[in-house]
């Protein structure tokens, strides 16, 4: 395994507490744990059929933020990328404050749904920025090594408010709301910090981004459109991608409704299969995941990555469906295992296609079309559900055949591409 630079450490050391800190910020709007945060603490206070449509949205909020890329790279674009890095992680903060504000009740809930989206636009953000900045100060023999360890260094910090989440909503919901002003505290002191981080070669990157300017401009559904016609590789591969992610996405969404409507899970319970246990998991799985990515070309990883999480909603579904709740933990480990891979593929894979200049709106074309995917598939996902309930008490739970074969549908893709590569 290739080893980091005494340099490439320093950069590395200087990005690992801000990280941290935002990540206790993030961890209070990820799609599982605000989903449980909403499924249970609007329960009784609003109709169940729109806190469900509730629980699709903000469990899909993270998806479907990225459609804002868009906006992000054309901001980004030829600016020095630490301080854009800085604004939008401050206003991020903030708008994870508001939510301790919201008062619940009907009114409440839909102003919960914005206000998550509003941060996960703002998340989205920071993604698009930060790849840049990750691409220009590590090189590709220990980009994923390097990636994975920054990603690991958030996974304590959302794992301790998922947790205080949990433990809160099975008490006293109002609560919640002094977990989320301590978490926004943390993320603008993260920003604050972040101010020290530099760019390797700045000067490099903003001037391959100027001559991409020169020669098409800043990022729009144009260059999306020419990105996916000129390179067939990528174009496909993001086809099989858009089916892989969706079934992803709709499973999240109908399995918080399912445990709870269906299994009866205590709040605290539910966050620890959906968020906490696999990010536990990821300090054990991420250096492996990063071998694994580092080795060769991303379609290959995926052809291989992908069949954990598939795995993952088979044997959730499964759980569900003989209501034994053994397999939800079995699920959670395979989650686990299966989205540290993802991780790395998703921050990363993008610039197995790219050029330097173009690295930046290749990740547009990435995020874009998850951002899609968000809007469609967990609504769609929840729609299918509430149908089948609608027609019978309990046949609900038959939802989870429809991500699955999704996700199975997308991982064949990436095998039969890995196969034609190899040839």
């Amino acid at each position: 395994m290739n080893r980091p630079s005494p340099l490439t450490e320093g950069i590395y050391r200087r990005e690992v507490l801000p990280w941290a800190l935002l990540g206790m910020t993030s961890g209070l709007v990820e799609g599982a744990t605000v989903a449980v945060l909403v499924k249970k603490g609007f329960a009784g206070l609003v109709s169940p059929t729109w806190i469900n449509l509730a629980v699709a949205m903000v469990s899909g909020a993270p998806a479907l933020a990225n459609i804002s890329s868009f906006a992000w790279a054309n901001l980004a674009h030829g600016r020095q990328r630490v301080g854009v890095l800085v604004s939008i992680q401050t206003l991020f903060a903030l708008a994870v404050a508001l939510l301790a504000f919201i008062p619940f009740g009907a009114a409440g809930l839909f102003v919960t749904i914005g206000i998550v989206i509003l941060a996960r636009l703002l998340w989205a953000g920071i993604l698009t920025v930060r790849s840049a900045v990750w691409t220009a100060n590590y090189p590709r023999s220990v980009l994923a090594q390097m990636t994975g360890r920054l990603v690991l260094v958030s996974s304590p910090g959302i794992a301790l408010v998922a947790v205080s989440a949990g433990f809160i909503i099975d008490r006293d919901p109002q609560y919640a709301r002094w977990l989320y002003a301590f978490a926004a505290a943390c993320g603008l002191a993260g920003a604050w910090l972040y101010r020290s981080v530099r760019v390797r070669r700045e000067y490099q990157l903003l001037a391959a981004e100027l001559k991409a300017d020169a020669d098409g401009g800043a990022f729009n559904l144009r260059i999306l459109r020419q990105i996916l016609r000129a390179d067939p590789d990528y174009r496909q591969f993001m086809v099989w991608m858009g089916l892989y992610g969706a079934g992803n996405l709709m499973s999240s969404a109908q399995l918080v409704v399912l445990y709870t409507d269906r299994m009866q899970l205590p709040g605290m319970m539910q966050i620890w299969l959906l968020t906490v246990l696999p990010l536990l998991l990821m300090p054990l799985c991420l250096p492996w995941w990063a071998r694994q990515f580092d080795a060769g070309h991303v379609i290959q990883y995926r052809a291989r990555q992908c069949w954990v999480l598939i795995s993952a909603i088979i044997v959730a579904a499964l759980g569900v469906w003989l209501t034994e709740v053994w397999l939800l933990w079995v699920a959670a480990i395979l989650n686990g295992v299966g989205y540290a891979g993802a991780q790395l593929g998703w921050n990363l894979g993008h610039n197995d296609f790219a050029s330097l200049g173009q690295a930046q709106h290749y990740m547009g074309v990435n995020v874009t079309l998850t951002g899609v995917r968000g809007l469609l598939a967990p609504p769609l996902g929840m729609a299918c559900y509430e149908l089948l309930e609608s027609w019978q008490r309990g046949w609900g739970m038959a939802a989870l055949t429809l991500p699955a074969m999704l996700a199975v549908a997308g991982g064949i893709g990436f095998v039969r591409m890995s196969r034609q590569r190899a040839q």
